[in-house]
C-alpha cells in the first residue's frame, strides 16, 4: 500500500483525534497531523525519499556556491500530492535541483527530488512552484521550478533564480564561481511576458510610465542591493497603480 493510501486510513481512523485538535486552528492542525502521521509511519519510509544522490562536484572560490543558499532549511513541499512539513531542503539553482536531506541523515546526504513529482515548495519565506511548459512566444519561459509571487487575480510575478558558472584554472587544478543571473516573468491576464528591464514593463503598462519611472528612481538602493525584492515591489506597485487608475 503505498503511502498517501495509508495516509487516508490513518486519518479516517484518527477523526476523532483530529477534532481534539481543532482549537490550534486549520493551518496548524494540518502540520501537526501530517507532522504525527510521518513520525508514525517512519519518515524513511515516506514516498519523498525518492530520487538519486545528489553530488556537487564543483570546487568552489569566495565562497561561491550553486545553491540558493548553501544549507539545508526546513520547508514544506507538495510531492505527489502529499503535504510534507518540517522536512530539510536546498535548493540548487545552477542545475534546477530540489535537495531532500533525508530525516535523521547527516547534512552530506542529498536526494536529488523528482522534479515531475513535485508541484510546489516553500523555503525561506519563498514559494516556489513547478511550471511545466514551453512557452512559443516567450521561450525562455520553460519547465522548471519558479518562485511564485501572487499580485491581484489576474496578475502573478516569477522569478526563475539561476546561476551563470565561471571557470577559473589555477596551478591546484580547475576552480569554479557561481554569480546569480535571474529572469522575470509576469503572468497577465493569462498571458506570460518575459521582463528583462524597465523598457519592458512600460511597453506592458505604458499608462504607469510616469508612477514606474517614480518608483525606480526612490528605490535605486534597493535595486542595487537586492534586485528580487525590488523587482516584487515594484510588481505590486505596479497592479495598486492599475487598480486605483481603474477606480
Amino acid at each position: 500500500m503505498k503511502n498517501y493510501q495509508k495516509k487516508s486510513v490513518f486519518l479516517i481512523l484518527f477523526g476523532v483525534f483530529l477534532n481534539i485538535y481543532i482549537s490550534y486552528g486549520q493551518t496548524n492542525n494540518d502540520v501537526y497531523i501530517y507532522n504525527w502521521f510521518d513520525k508514525s509511519v517512519g519518515k524513511n519510509n515516506l514516498d519523498i525519499n525518492n530520487g538519486t544522490p545528489h553530488t556537487n562536484p564543483y570546487r568552489t572560490l569566495n565562497d561561491s556556491h550553486l545553491y540558493l543558499i548553501d544549507k539545508y532549511e526546513l520547508g514544506k513541499i507538495t510531492y505527489e500530492g502529499q503535504n510534507y512539513y518540517e522536512v530539510n531542503l536546498k535548493y540548487d539553482i545552477y542545475r534546477d535541483l530540489l535537495v531532500l536531506n533525508p530525516y535523521g541523515e547527516s547534512e552530506n546526504t542529498g536526494i536529488n527530488l523528482i522534479q515531475n513529482k513535485v508541484e510546489s515548495f516553500s523555503i525561506l519565506d519563498k514559494n516556489f512552484v513547478k511550471i511545466d511548459k514551453k512557452n512559443n512566444t516567450v521561450p525562455e519561459f520553460t519547465t522548471g521550478y519558479y518562485e511564485e509571487t501572487k499580485i491581484g487575480p489576474d496578475f502573478t510575478f516569477y522569478i526563475k533564480h539561476h546561476k551563470d558558472m565561471q571557470k577559473t584554472a589555477s596551478e591546484n587544478g580547475l576552480y569554479y564561481t557561481f554569480k546569480e543571473n535571474n529572469t522575470f516573468f509576469i503572468d497577465f491576464k493569462n498571458q506570460i511576458y518575459a521582463i528583462k528591464g524597465k523598457s519592458d514593463i512600460l511597453k506592458l503598462f505604458p499608462e504607469q510610465k510616469k508612477q514606474i519611472n517614480g518608483f525606480y528612481l526612490m528605490n535605486r538602493e534597493l535595486r542595487k542591493s537586492d534586485l528580487n525584492q525590488f523587482m516584487k515591489n515594484l510588481m505590486k506597485y505596479t497592479y495598486n497603480s492599475l487598480s486605483t487608475a481603474i477606480k
